[in-house]
């Protein structure tokens, strides 16, 4: 089932139980009151918090934990989190280079999802490694919002075209904390991050990546070579497009139609960018008071 924004948390929450009954009101209110008096946190909906719970298997203590972790790097790094906006000039740009696509199994069941990615313009020049993280992160709060939980988030990323000079454009301090917030801070379940046509250059990322990342991190990445098919031992063709071997439609067809959701979520991000922004600015003001 598909929601709207709009879709009360009851409908959503019946919904979602369906999949996993483990998400019931009772624990999700214990989840809510655990963290009430937490004042750096901000305002978070009922949706967010069935999300957290489940991404966290159940665990109460866990998903307390990853709440917490999930703003702590809102916060460290707002140029991803806090100014999101799918009609802005660098969001157009991502677009126009980068297909990102949600593959069309994502309203069918929980089973696991799958968002694809590869290169539509590789000049290396209008290439930005931010504006990929907000893409991302506007991504991951529409999955949820649109089509609820799932056994797993599945990122198929074609590699191909990717070069050195993609590489030494990668802002390493940010990198390196999105890395630890996909460790420790998701709200949902991230499963696998399969690279195809993996050559040089994806080699040079993951020294990278094996440098910040933890092992488990580390262990869901799966490296396919150029001519592979083994990616199909893990992902039906009917759930990748045409132009990496799969029954789909063109990678085209779903990056606009995740863009043009995106921008009819619009109002969304810029109300959440607002209300982060107002935590933001309490807790710096909180902390200002502390020093005096």
């Amino acid at each position: 089932m598909a929601y709207s924004p709009l879709t009360p948390f009851s409908e959503y929450l019946q919904v979602e139980q369906s999949k996993y009954p483990e998400l019931t009101l009772d624990e999700i209110q214990k989840l809510k009151e655990s963290l009430e008096d937490d004042q750096t946190l901000p305002p978070i909906s009922d949706k967010k918090y069935l999300a957290f719970l489940h991404s966290c298997h159940f665990d109460i203590e866990l998903a307390k934990k990853t709440i917490k972790k999930c703003y702590q790097f809102h916060f460290r790094i707002p140029q991803v989190f806090c100014e999101l906006d799918p009609l802005d000039d660098d969001m157009e740009l991502n677009y126009n280079c980068l297909s990102i696509c949600q593959m069309p199994t994502a309203n069918t069941n929980k089973n696991d999802r799958v968002l694809f990615m590869m290169f539509q313009d590789t000049n290396h020049e209008i290439f930005e490694y931010l504006s990929l993280f907000k893409y991302l992160t506007m991504w991951m709060n529409y999955t949820l919002l649109k089509y609820g939980t799932c056994d797993g988030m599945v990122i198929v990323i074609d590699s191909k075209g990717l070069n050195w000079r993609h590489i030494v454009k990668i802002p390493i301090g940010i990198a390196s904390k999105m890395l630890k917030f996909l460790e420790v801070g998701l709200p949902i379940r991230l499963k696998a991050v399969h690279v195809l046509n993996a050559g040089s250059a994806t080699q040079m990322i993951m020294k990278m990546v094996t440098r910040f990342a933890n092992q488990e991190l580390i262990e869901k990445i799966k490296l396919h070579p150029a001519g592979s098919n083994d990616i199909f031992n893990y992902i039906s063709r009917n759930e990748l497009p045409e132009e990496v071997g799969g029954f789909g439609k063109s990678h085209t067809f779903f990056n606009d139609e995740l863009y043009n959701d995106l921008i009819d979520m619009r109002d969304v991000f810029l109300e959440q960018n607002e209300v982060l922004s107002n935590q933001m600015k309490y807790v710096n003001q909180q902390h200002d008071q502390n020093d005096d």
